[in-house]
C-alpha cells in the first residue's frame, strides 16, 4: 500500500513538473483561432492583460500581462477561458475567477524597468 501510495504521488509529480516545463504557450501557438486540441493565443483589449492563451487538451489558461510577466494556471475549465475572453472588464474577472483558484506557475518574470 505505501509503495502504491509514492508511486501514484510520483507520477503526479511527473504529470505536473510535464506541464510546467513545457514552453509557454506564447511560443508554441501559431494562430488564435484554434482547433480542438490545439492552442487558442489571443490578444485582449485590457488594461491588465495583453494576451490570453489556452490548451484545450492540457486545461492550460496562460496569461501574459502588460508587465510582460507570464503565468500558467492549470486545469482550467474551458467555460473560464471563454468568460474571461468575453468578460468586459479582464483584470476584473482574472481577479474574482482566475487569481488564487488554480495552481499557477510563473513562466516569466515582469520586464525590468
Amino acid at each position: 500500500m505505501e509503495k502504491t501510495a509514492r508511486a501514484c504521488g510520483i507520477i503526479r509529480r511527473a504529470a505536473l513538473a510535464a506541464i510546467l516545463c513545457v514552453p509557454s504557450l506564447a511560443f508554441v501557438a501559431a494562430s488564435s483561432a484554434a482547433r480542438p486540441g490545439q492552442i487558442e493565443r489571443q490578444e485582449v483589449a485590457s488594461s491588465v492583460l495583453a494576451v490570453v492563451s489556452y490548451d484545450t487538451r492540457k486545461r492550460v489558461l496562460e496569461l501574459e500581462f502588460h508587465s510582460g510577466a507570464i503565468y500558467r494556471y492549470l486545469d482550467v475549465p474551458e467555460d473560464i477561458f471563454r468568460r474571461l475572453l468575453a468578460a468586459e472588464s479582464k483584470g476584473q474577472f482574472f481577479g474574482a475567477n482566475i487569481r488564487d483558484k488554480f495552481r499557477s506557475a510563473r513562466v516569466k518574470d515582469r520586464n525590468a524597468k
